[in-house]
């Protein structure tokens, strides 16, 4: 079948979708394509803030191409290297909770989940232009990120062989917030 019906498909059962995923035995070229496929599509749902941005901070010293130039990079060339380390620590994480895995699995695991969400950015991105409201614009990049952080969890409980995803949920929805309640913590005198 093809991505693109995998990833509909996907949205008919989490958990089968990863097992017919982690089945297929996908090379980590096919990892990096679907990575790469992600960003691009991430990327382009960005894009109308991205040109409004560059708009905004066009300057003397900078252009606005200049600033769409450098966010470019940043999604194609730093943002793989930070999938890549995440990857690995919610595989270090696992492999200290009991999880059967493998590095394949969960690098498999968190670029499946951002190529499976990443239609709904684009829907997303497409909304809040049609429905320019400021709580919207709030409110659904942050639905997005618990669904994502639904389907990943789901996806990595899978390829870690837990039986249940709402612990690997929990921990994906409350490690950002710990990490930055330990940084506030630190930082204050």
């Amino acid at each position: 079948m093809s991505v693109s019906g995998e990833i509909i498909r996907a949205y008919r059962g989490f958990k089968p979708s990863m097992q017919r995923q982690i089945d297929a035995a996908p090379g980590e070229e096919r990892l990096l394509i679907y990575l790469m496929l992600a960003i691009f599509l991430f990327f382009i749902a960005r894009t109308p803030d991205l040109l409004a941005m560059s708009a905004a901070q066009a300057s003397a010293e900078v252009s606005s191409l200049a600033f769409f130039t450098a966010n470019l990079v940043a999604w194609f060339f730093f943002a793989p290297i930070m999938f890549y380390l995440l990857a690995g620590i919610s595989r270090l994480v696992a492999r200290m909770f009991g999880g059967k895995g493998n590095g394949r699995h969960a690098r498999l695991a968190l670029f499946w989940a951002q190529l499976v969400i990443a239609p709904l950015a684009l829907v997303s991105a497409i909304v809040q232009m049609a429905v320019p409201v400021d709580w919207l614009s709030l409110a659904l990049p942050i639905a997005l990120g618990l669904f994502f952080a639904y389907v990943w969890g789901s996806f990595l409980s899978v390829a870690e062989g837990f039986k249940a995803p709402y612990f690997t949920i929990a921990a994906i929805i409350l490690t950002p917030f710990t990490l930055i309640v330990m940084i506030r913590l630190l930082t204050m005198n």
